[in-house]
């Protein structure tokens, strides 16, 4: 048996005992022409050879390789890997086939390491400590009460119903981020640009966790100023003629139908696809617009027209992926966002 060994410059690559065709077709200097000598006793003989395309073993090669070697038997390794036997022994055919060496031999019904076999494997076993520790690390981080959290909020709820308690939050623990982006399209977890999100919604899908936050109950809202003018009872506004209109459309709440049903004798003045629009231009006295409780209540000057309240089968939802509940810093947060929400009286539960 030959001894063959790679050499790119002055560092060897491998050494190991192997014919000379299979060593030739091992040969590996990432493309370079490089020596590939043979030893056997005290001849050696080197000949320059132009090196092949660079096999790269991955961790799922290396896998099958490691865990064969500890169990001994493809039958118990490919349980382990949760595969079938016939695929992880295609998997070893290739590996082997690749690297140009034999990596095991059946030895009484057992299959034993060659000396490459057992590099491989220990190789493997390094990394595969490494990647333990890596996880280790991972999770550490997980469980500390700093770093990012990534919220997409609607822009029309959060500055009116959650802007005190997300302030309450980060001076509770400054060593939290928060990034906040406020956006009219639904954000999605698949991207992995987001950590939490705040919905307006009835049924989350069974991949979310959180809690609901409140009841999204919507009422016609005006400025004080402009039902003086119109009307100080529910049957006078109503009634009015030309009393101003401002018409929202959005992902929240649309109130183009409803609005005109109550108001059969007004005049739209606005139409806009933002709720935090219609709601600043109804406290600048504007006209009456149909907003949600959370936000109507919240702004200076402006009055809910009682009695023509109405229920939406929505509510606001403050939700994270199932694979992130146990972030320490994201549960904390809903948690405490949830907490919060339930003692506040101007959130219906």
């Amino acid at each position: 048996m030959w001894q063959g060994i790679t050499e790119c410059g002055d560092r060897v690559q491998a050494r190991f005992p192997v014919s000379r065709t299979q060593f030739s077709q091992a040969v590996d200097c990432r493309g370079l022409t490089n020596l590939v000598c043979f030893s056997q006793d005290d001849e050696r003989s080197c000949e320059p050879v132009k090196g092949r395309q660079h096999f790269m073993l991955d961790w799922s090669a290396l896998r099958v390789v490691l865990n064969i070697n500890r169990e001994g038997s493809m039958v118990k390794a490919a349980r382990l890997l949760k595969t079938s036997q016939p695929t992880l022994s295609r998997q070893l055919a290739k590996v082997e086939q690749e690297l140009g060496v034999k990596l095991f031999e059946r030895r009484q019904g057992k299959l034993v390491a060659t000396e490459a076999g057992l590099t491989v494997s220990d190789q493997a076993q390094r990394i595969e400590q490494q990647l333990l520790g890596l996880e280790d690390t991972l999770r550490s981080m997980d469980n500390e009460m700093s770093g990012l959290i990534r919220i997409s909020a609607p822009a029309q709820l959060l500055p009116y119903s959650l802007g005190d308690v997300l302030v309450e939050f980060q001076q509770t623990y400054p060593d939290i981020t928060l990034d906040i982006k406020v956006s009219e399209v639904m954000a999605d977890f698949a991207s992995g640009e987001v950590d939490v999100v705040f919905r307006a919604e009835e049924n989350p899908k069974p991949s979310l966790w959180g809690y609901r936050i409140s009841q999204l109950t919507l009422r016609f809202f005006a400025h004080e100023d402009l039902l003086a003018k119109y009307g100080t009872t529910t049957e006078a506004i109503t009634q009015a003629r030309h009393v101003p209109l401002v018409i929202h459309n959005g992902v929240v709440v649309s109130s183009e139908s409803e609005t005109l049903r109550r108001f059969p004798h007004g005049r739209i003045v606005m139409r806009t696809d933002n709720l935090e629009t219609s709601a600043a231009f109804v406290q600048r006295g504007l006209g009456i617009a149909r907003l949600p409780d959370i936000v109507g209540k919240n702004l200076p000057g402006v009055v809910a027209i009682e009695a023509l309240s109405s229920r939406t089968q929505r509510s606001l939802w403050i939700l994270t992926h199932q694979d992130l509940r146990d972030v320490k810093r994201i549960r904390r947060f809903i948690e405490f966002v949830h907490e919060k929400a339930a003692l506040d009286p101007s959130l219906p539960q």
